[in-house]
Formats: structure tokens, C-alpha cells, sequence
């Protein structure tokens, strides 16, 4: 990642900030964009002071003037974009707002579709899904007008792939970033733009949390093969592959992160 400048969303906590750090430490210039202006900054001191370049850009990935003012902003500061990572979501409507009443693991009926309405339920495909395709497109678009190649790396869940009871919502968003990822890898090839996902599995991260207090994610992690939770590193890791010129000939695939999730 040598001299090349990368946005990573939601690089203020949890897998993003695994993901920035990680990235910076192989050379990469970083936009670290969050709605957590106090995350944010913390990841951009963390990167600083270990030598590297980075910048904070606050950033709502539900609102595309957001988005859009990120890109522009990340090439006019760093001087191009060569990477984007989709890193930010949010697990329910109120995620951000940590309200607990809405919270689908503490208070399951919450989370039902008989009970959730319809505005909770379009926050999350507005964050989750359409977000991350504006991310996509408009970092495609800065790459295709700087006249080189890049790399998207979007992130989607194992939820993405098997239907979890009070958070349909989730789950439908996580199973788009699957398709979008072939649509916009079979789009953005010819422009030498390469376009994957990672799916997380049982991840120790603050959107965890309650999982972790209920007991339900070490259950979860403890019936795979590898039988344990893992830390945000172990995405970042494959993130850093999938964005790396290692990857050169991998497109539209989205990889589990997982621990050998469905393997048995």
C-alpha cells in the first residue's frame, strides 16, 4: 500500500480502525471517515503517531452529500484515491444513539417486523446498502477521472446469508453488499477497478457488545470450527490482501471472515 492514499469508513472504531491502522502501517496515506468525530480523530492521533498520514473526515454514510464532499475532499487533501473501504454500519436504526430500547438483542420483540416500522427499517438499508454503493461509486468515479485502476473493499456479514430472527433489516442490507459486489466488480473491471467484500463472523467490536454481554456471540463462536470470537485484526488482515496488489486477478468474490461459519 506503499504511497497510495485509501478512505476506510467507519475507521473510528472497531474493524475500520483495525483496517486504517493497518493500512497505515504498510504505507498507505488514510481518510478515516466516521459519524464519531472523537473516534475518528483518536484513530487519525493513533496513525500520526506512529509515523503515518491521515486525515479526518466526518462523514454520515446515510447522506450522500456526505459522501460525496468525503471523496472530493480525500483527493483534493491527499492528492488521489486508490483504495475505498466500506467499513461503517450500523446493527439497528438507533445504533448510533445507543438506545437500548430499540436495541433488537436486548429487547427482541423490538426487532420483529410485525413491531419495527418502516422508517427504522429504511436507516439501515440507507446506511448499510445504498451508503455503501454511493461510497463506490463515487470513489469509482475519482479513480476513473484520475485515469488508474483501485480497489473497493465493502463489507458484508454472515448475516448476509442465513436469516436471523429481529434483524431482517440487517440481514436483507448485508445479503445487497454480496450483489452489489458482483454487480460493481462486473461494472467497474474494464476501468481496472477491482470490487470485493469481506463477511465478518462473530467479531469482538463495540456493535458486538450486547451480544457479548448476553453471552450469545461467545455461544455463537463457540459452535464453529475454530471455536473462538475474533479480533478486528483478523478482518483487517483480509482487507488489506483484497486491497493489495497480491489480489490483482480477484474480483467480485465476497470472502467469510468466520471462523468456518455453515462449514459444518
Amino acid at each position: 500500500m506503499k504511497d497510495k492514499v485509501a478512505i476506510i469508513t467507519g475507521g473510528g472504531s472497531g474493524m475500520g480502525r483495525a483496517t486504517s491502522l493497518l493500512f497505515a502501517m504498510e504505507g498507505a496515506a488514510i481518510a478515516v471517515a466516521d459519524i464519531d468525530d472523537a473516534g475518528g480523530q483518536e484513530t487519525v492521533a493513533m496513525i500520526e503517531a506512529e509515523g503515518g498520514q491521515a486525515l479526518f473526515v466526518h462523514t454520515d454514510t446515510g447522506d450522500e452529500a456526505s459522501i460525496v464532499h468525503l471523496v472530493e475532499h480525500t483527493a483534493d487533501t491527499l492528492g488521489r484515491v486508490d483504495a475505498m473501504v466500506t467499513a461503517a454500519g450500523i446493527s439497528y436504526s438507533n445504533f448510533i444513539e445507543k438506545d437500548e430500547s430499540t436495541d433488537p438483542w436486548k429487547n427482541p420483540r423490538e426487532g420483529l417486523i410485525l413491531n419495527k416500522s418502516t422508517e427504522r427499517w429504511q436507516k439501515i438499508l440507507d446506511v448499510n446498502l445504498t451508503g455503501v454503493m454511493i461510497c463506490a461509486r463515487e470513489a469509482a468515479r475519482q479513480m476513473i477521472a484520475e485515469n488508474h485502476g483501485g480497489s473497493i473493499v465493502n463489507f458484508s456479514s454472515i448475516a448476509g446469508y442465513a436469516p436471523v430472527p429481529t434483524i431482517a433489516d440487517y440481514c436483507v442490507s448485508k445479503a445487497g453488499i454480496v450483489m452489489l459486489t458482483k454487480c460493481l466488480a462486473a461494472e467497474l473491471g474494464q476501468s481496472e477497478i477491482r470490487v470485493n467484500a469481506v463477511a465478518p463472523g462473530p467479531i469482538e467490536t463495540g456493535m458486538t457488545q450486547s451480544l457479548i454481554d448476553l453471552g450469545r456471540l461467545q455461544k455463537q463462536a463457540a459452535s464453529l470450527p475454530l471455536g473462538r470470537i475474533a479480533k478486528p485484526e483478523e478482518v483487517a488482515n483480509v482487507v488489506l490482501f483484497l486491497s493489495s496488489d497480491g489480489a490483482s486477478y480477484i474480483t467480485g468474490k465476497t470472502i467469510g471472515v468466520d471462523g468456518g461459519t455453515y462449514t459444518v
